[in-house]
Formats: C-alpha cells, sequence, structure tokens
C-alpha cells in the first residue's frame, strides 16, 4: 500500500468519503429505481434512456476534468480522483434537490410518468449545468475539499437565483410543467448550460484565499447578468408572439 493511501485514511477525507458513497448509493438508487419500475417499461423509453445515462456522462466528464485540469496533488492520483469524483454526486444530489424545490421541475413526475419533454429538456440543462459548475470549482490547485465546495458554492448559489429571477419575470417555470411548452424547455436548457459554463469560468483558478476567491467569482462570473437580461428580453418576445397567436 502507499503512503498516500494510509495518509489518506488517516484524515478527515476519508470520512467525507464514506458520507460521499452513501449519498452516491441514495442518490442511484432514487434516480434508477423509478426509471427501472416505470410501467409498461416501453413507455417514455427515449426519456427513461436519456436520464439514465446523465450520471454516467456526469462521472466520466468529471473523472477527464481531474485528470487534465485538477489540482497538482489530485492529477495523477487514482485515490482522490476517485474521491473527488464521488464527491461531485453529493454535490449533484444537492443541486436536484434544489432544482426540485426552487424550480418545481421533477424528473419522476414530469419526465417519466407523464411523458413531458419540455420538463426533459430544463432538467438535462439542470444537470449540466450542476455538473459543469463543480467541473469548474475542481479546475486549478488548492489545500483540499472544503475550497472546491467554497468556490463552488457561490456558483450554486448563482445558479439558483437568477433562475428563480428568470422564471419570476417570464413565468417559464409553469409553461414548461403546466403547459409543456417545448421552446420554453429548449431556451431553458440553453441558458442553464450557457450560464453553467460561465459560473464554472467563475468558481475554477488556483486557491489564494476566502477573499480571493469571492473576487475572483465576481470579477469572472459577472457576464452571466446581462445572458440572463437577455434571456429574459427573449422569452418576453416569444409570449408576444404567442399572445398576437392567441395561443396564451
Amino acid at each position: 500500500m502507499s503512503e498516500e493511501f494510509y495518509l489518506f485514511i488517516g484524515s478527515e477525507e476519508l470520512f467525507i468519503f464514506i458520507f460521499s458513497c452513501l449519498i452516491l448509493f441514495i442518490f442511484l438508487m432514487r434516480w434508477y429505481k423509478p426509471l427501472l419500475k416505470a410501467w409498461p417499461k416501453e413507455r417514455n423509453h427515449n426519456e427513461k434512456l436519456i436520464l439514465g445515462s446523465l450520471p454516467v456522462i456526469f462521472a466520466v466528464s468529471i473523472f477527464i476534468v481531474l485528470t487534465l485540469f485538477s489540482s497538482f496533488d489530485v492529477v495523477d492520483s487514482i485515490l482522490y480522483k476517485t474521491f473527488y469524483t464521488v464527491l461531485g454526486f453529493s454535490w449533484i444530489f444537492l443541486g436536484l434537490i434544489l432544482m426540485s424545490m426552487c424550480f418545481d421541475f421533477m424528473w419522476i413526475e414530469d419526465v417519466i410518468q407523464l411523458g413531458n419533454r419540455a420538463a426533459l429538456a430544463a432538467i438535462i440543462g439542470s444537470f449540466f449545468a450542476l455538473g459543469v459548475i463543480y467541473a469548474g470549482s475542481n479546475i486549478g490547485d488548492g489545500p483540499g475539499w472544503w475550497c472546491v465546495f467554497f468556490a463552488g458554492a457561490f456558483g450554486l448559489a448563482a445558479w439558483v437565483l437568477l433562475g428563480l429571477i428568470y422564471n419570476l419575470f417570464t413565468g417559464i417555470f409553469e409553461r414548461i410543467t403546466v403547459d409543456r411548452d417545448m421552446g420554453c424547455g429548449l431556451r431553458f436548457c440553453f441558458y442553464q448550460i450557457v450560464s453553467g459554463g460561465i459560473l464554472a469560468y467563475a468558481c475554477s483558478g488556483d486557491w489564494t484565499s476566502f477573499s480571493a476567491t469571492v473576487e475572483e467569482f465576481i470579477a469572472g462570473g459577472w457576464p452571466v447578468l446581462p445572458l440572463t437580461a437577455i434571456m429574459i428580453l427573449i422569452e418576453f418576445y416569444y409570449n408576444l408572439i404567442a399572445k398576437r397567436k392567441g395561443l396564451v
């Protein structure tokens, strides 16, 4: 056994890893069990296939990012790349809970049971946004797992807050979940992915201090504000067209 392994099992990271493994198990059960139990099995087959692939895509993508861009002590360590990949599922699980609470998107009810493809598009965008933000927070050198979560917390908070602002002005959540407006679902999916990329960039970089991390996040993340404003105006435009056609 390597010295790295003995240092790992003697540190707090072992307890974080065990806890993350438990969260991973709960997440996989809550994600895949409804996909497998849905009846009839051929119903919403494509939607279930897409949802089933998302955690796999996340795991592979995060492992690649950790291999190429993470801290110097993680890049060449299978142990720590596994640690941060598993830890990432705790992040995704937390983000999906926030999505369900704040955005009212339910991957089980809306997609699997009701076959709402507009909601599927929005959930895909949210899943990718969460994954990209977590990936960005892992880019750069840092002293430990806590700096990853500290930097990523700003991205996660901004992601939720801006999504709520988007909905406040446009009512897009109801149009996705109730009206099943596919255009809204696709536009919100696009917004989530692009804004997630901006926030991921804001979360990335070498760790120096708490205050520097805040300053760097603001400096790198401000473009998400005009993006949100533009997307709200675009939504106003589509609402106006729909009203003229008598669709709403």
